[in-house]
């Protein structure tokens, strides 16, 4: 099943990704301008729509079925949603967020950690019983 193994790997990017976030939250701002052109924006979009659309299909074929699916149906939407705002108000939002204080962002960095474990976990193969 190659679509588990895409999203374990999307999961330890998004640990990677919430690590670097804990260790230097004013990085992240670095981090969300490869996003803020049109092609980062585009993929941004694309990546959000294909996650999400894996993570429901797979969803059957992990340990938490249900939360996957609903996770996988929030990334979907919230691709929608990254498109309907637009490239400027993520420029906005990102500029807001930039000025929040670094434990704030901390804390975002390690709630993307736990959600790239969690997906990781809930898609990765049990032992078997003998």
């Amino acid at each position: 099943m190659k679509a588990r193994w895409f999203l374990v790997g999307f999961g330890v990017l998004v640990i990677a990704g919430g690590v670097r976030t804990l260790v230097d939250p004013l990085g992240l701002e670095q981090l969300s301008e490869r996003f803020l052109t049109e092609e980062g924006f585009g993929v941004a979009v694309v990546l959000r729509l294909v996650v999400g659309a894996i993570m429901w299909f797979s969803a059957a074929a992990s340990r938490t079925p249900r939360a996957l699916k609903v996770l996988g149906g929030l990334v979907f939407v919230s691709g929608i949603a990254l498109a309907a705002i637009g490239l400027g108000r993520l420029r906005a939002i990102v500029a807001w967020g930039a000025g929040l204080e670094p434990n704030v962002l901390r804390a975002d960095g390690l709630a993307a950690a736990l959600f790239g474990a969690f997906i990781i976990w809930s898609l990765w193969p049990r032992r078997n019983s003998a």
